[in-house]
C-alpha cells in the first residue's frame, strides 16, 4: 500500500466559539475632550505672548515730543558752542547694522563728540533718522545722553534705531540738536 492510499486520521475539531462585540448594540461612549481644551488654551496663550513680543520689538522707538534734554542750548541760540563742540559721524564707518531675533534691522550709530568749549558738557541731544532711497524718513528718534564730557575730551554715545524687516535704511542722518553745560 502506498502512502496515498492510507486513510487520513484527524482529531475532532471543536466548533468556533462566538466572541461578542463589545460595542454591538450599545451606545458609543464619547471621549473625554478636556485635554483638547487645555491644548487650545495653551495655543491661544502662546499666540498672545508671541504677538506681544512682536509688538514690543517693532513699535516706534519714540513717541512724538518724548525725550528732550532739559535746560539745553539749541542751535541758533546765543550760547550755542558752534564749532567748539565737534560731532564726527561717517555712516560707513561709525554705524553698524544687524538683524535681531525677530528679523528686524537694528542700526547702531556711534558718533565721536569732541569738546573744545572750555566747559564740561553734561548732556547731549541728538536727532537720528533712517531714510529710504528717496530721502523719506523710515524711522527717527531723539536720543539724550546725560554723560559728562570734560573739556578737551571725547565721547562716543551709542544710538540705536530699529527698522522693520521689509524696510532697511539706505541713508542715515544724525545731528546735534541740544547741549547742556555743567
Amino acid at each position: 500500500m502506498d502512502e496515498r492510499d492510507k486513510p487520513i486520521v484527524t482529531a475532532p475539531v471543536e466548533a468556533p466559539s462566538p466572541v461578542p462585540m463589545a460595542s454591538f448594540g450599545e451606545r458609543r461612549v464619547e471621549r473625554d475632550k478636556s485635554h483638547l481644551v487645555i491644548y487650545a488654551g495653551v495655543a491661544v496663550l502662546a499666540v498672545i505672548l508671541i504677538g506681544g513680543l512682536a509688538y514690543l520689538a517693532t513699535r516706534p522707538t519714540q513717541k512724538p515730543g518724548e525725550e528732550k534734554l532739559a535746560n539745553a542750548i539749541r542751535p541758533g541760540e546765543a550760547d550755542w558752542p558752534g564749532n567748539k563742540l565737534v560731532v564726527d559721524f561717517d555712516p560707513d564707518e561709525d554705524a553698524t547694522i544687524g538683524v535681531n531675533a525677530l528679523g528686524n534691522y537694528v542700526v547702531t550709530m556711534k558718533p565721536t563728540v569732541r569738546n573744545f568749549t572750555g566747559r564740561t558738557v553734561n548732556g547731549l541731544e541728538f536727532h537720528a533718522a533712517g531714510l529710504d532711497l528717496k530721502g523719506n524718513v523710515i524711522r527717527e528718534r531723539t536720543y539724550v545722553n546725560e554723560g559728562e564730557i570734560e573739556t578737551n575730551k571725547t565721547a562716543s554715545p551709542a544710538i540705536s534705531l530699529n527698522f522693520p524687516p521689509d524696510n532697511r535704511p539706505a541713508q542715515l542722518k544724525l545731528e546735534l540738536t541740544g547741549v547742556r553745560f555743567k
